[in-house]
């Protein structure tokens, strides 16, 4: 399955899944051109995913996109591979989208093999059910940890999840992560590693942790993304991940 159509059918499949209740009444997914767009109240959840992976954006996915944030009182995002917002460019200009100036690599692997079962530098790494503590811990590994937006949508993240992961260190706690499924694909998300802990292995340890998990779940690929060039993708490179694309993130600055 394409990364961004996996990525947005998880959330996707979690939103229609959802308990709703006065808290989460607004939240939602809506298809589009191959994606959805996706919205979760006071979290950074909030944007189009996927879209346009199938085919050219015509201005009723616009149309669309714009009524379900509208409605929602936000404003219209995409996230989108630079191929299709090259292929698409000139829409979206019309429509007033804008750059948010945000760039990911999008990194995708095989969840089976030699380099993706490599060492994990002796550190375990155990699953775990407690979603408070797990968001409290990644939300630690943040510089801005007290940002609310963040911390509800790390607990979002964590009630999203398939599978949640901890990893240690001589008994204390120093890292975690998310894993999801779509189909045969594994997303790989939400991983964090506190500041005194990094450049250790901690999240080498948690990528193979997380690629066992969901080889066991008969997933054959995975998919993350992180920042380009960063600590992150060069953990995921050496762990048998390749860059597949390029994502940039635009928003609707006219109406």
């Amino acid at each position: 399955m394409n990364a961004g159509r996996a990525e947005a059918a998880f959330w996707a499949a979690f939103l229609h899944n959802r308990n709703v209740d006065a808290v989460t009444a607004g939240d939602g997914a809506v298809a589009v051109a191959g994606g959805y767009a996706l919205f979760v109240g006071n979290t950074a959840i909030n944007r189009v995913l996927g879209a346009g992976s199938t085919r050219p954006l015509r201005a009723d996915d616009c149309d669309v996109v714009e009524a379900f944030y509208g409605n929602r009182n936000a404003v219209a995002r995409f996230e989108l591979d630079d191929d299709v917002l090259e292929r698409d460019e000139a829409l979206l200009r019309d429509r007033g989208y804008i750059d948010e100036g945000d760039t990911l690599a999008v990194l995708e692997a095989s969840t089976t093999g030699s380099t993706a079962a490599g060492s994990t530098a002796g550190i375990p790494v155990h699953r775990t059910t407690d979603r408070r503590g797990w968001a409290d811990l990644v939300a630690r590994s943040f510089e801005d940890a007290a940002n609310e937006t963040i911390r509800q949508t790390l607990q979002t993240n964590a009630a999203a999840a398939h599978v949640l992961v901890v990893a240690s260190i001589e008994g204390t706690e120093v890292g975690a992560a998310a894993l999801g499924i779509a189909g045969d694909t594994a997303i790989l998300y939400c991983a964090g590693v506190l500041p005194g802990f990094r450049r250790r292995g901690v999240h080498r340890a948690l990528i193979a942790a997380r690629l066992s998990l969901a080889s066991a779940r008969g997933a054959g690929s995975a998919v993350l993304k992180t920042v380009p060039d960063s600590p992150a993708e060069h953990s995921a490179l050496k762990h048998g991940f390749v860059r597949s694309a390029l994502r940039r993130r635009v928003l609707r600055a006219t109406v």
